[in-house]
């Protein structure tokens, strides 16, 4: 997908879970979350982040392919348990879970464009979900409205991805102070 399409389902998909109470509602969290939908692909450089740092996108380039590590979902879940453990689970609510979240966005509508790496390092093998959709296509756009349409529904609904979720207790501190006192929209 083109950097555009990778910045709208990671914008709408932090809105989300910010609306549903699994990130908290940081305006920064929104900063970071779009920043992490653009970048996997800094692997390449002529991708939206890779042409502003051409020396580390040759380097991964070189050193793993396009679509490579930074395309693994297992590596995503390994640096998500890991600062879980080193920053606490509070930490995932955050600009941190936000930077994550848009990561995974970004590797989940690669799929459909050819595939990725997703157990990289520990397999080479790409996984790809039909039906093959070519990047900057109509294919993309006819795959990326329904997406959006989706997400938007989901998110002005208010309803989550769990049943029963009940949202964690915000603390009087976390929300002082911030532009964005809380994302919601009356039902």
């Amino acid at each position: 997908m083109t950097g555009r399409s990778h910045l709208l389902i990671g914008g709408f998909a932090v809105l989300c879970a910010m609306r549903w109470h699994i990130l908290s509602p940081e305006p920064f969290s929104v900063c970071t979350g779009l920043l992490g939908s653009l970048l996997p692909d800094i692997d390449t450089e002529r991708s939206m982040l890779g042409c502003r740092v051409k020396f580390l996108s040759r380097f991964l380039a070189k050193a793993f392919g396009h679509r490579g590590l930074t395309h693994s979902g297992l590596m995503l879940l390994v640096i998500a348990a890991i600062s879980q453990g080193l920053m606490g689970p509070e930490s995932l609510r955050g600009p941190w879970g936000a930077l994550l979240l848009g990561a995974a966005t970004h590797i989940a509508a690669d799929l459909p464009t050819g595939g990725c790496q997703f157990l990289a390092p520990l397999s080479r093998s790409r996984l790809s979900l039909w039906p093959y959709v070519r990047t900057g296509g109509i294919g993309e756009i006819m795959l990326l409205v329904p997406i959006l349409c989706l997400l938007g529904w989901a998110g002005f609904s208010g309803k989550g991805p769990v049943a029963g979720h009940v949202p964690p207790p915000a603390h009087p501190s976390r929300l002082r102070g911030h532009v964005l006192k809380d994302i919601s929209f009356s039902s």
